[in-house]
């Protein structure tokens, strides 16, 4: 089953710590067929945005991944 799911990285300093470097590098550890990343601003906020595609079971090993393991740099809220 596919699936789609749009992550925001939201904080006062997401961008360029490397978080889009690793996304793609999870996301091709678990093999994920689609994945678009892009930063943005709102709200006077940093974001990084993640649209991913794949199967259930790969998504959610991809979201455990970048959950458990945070970029030392970043400062997300």
């Amino acid at each position: 089953m596919k699936m789609k799911l749009k992550i925001t990285l939201a904080g006062p300093k997401v961008h360029d710590v490397g978080y889009r470097v690793f996304l793609l590098k999870n996301a091709m550890n678990t093999a994920l067929p689609g994945l678009s990343t892009y930063n943005w601003e709102a709200d006077g906020r940093q974001q990084v945005i993640a649209l991913v595609e794949g199967d259930e079971v790969r998504i959610k090993a991809f979201l455990k991944k970048i959950e458990m393991d945070r970029l030392e740099l970043a400062q997300v809220t």
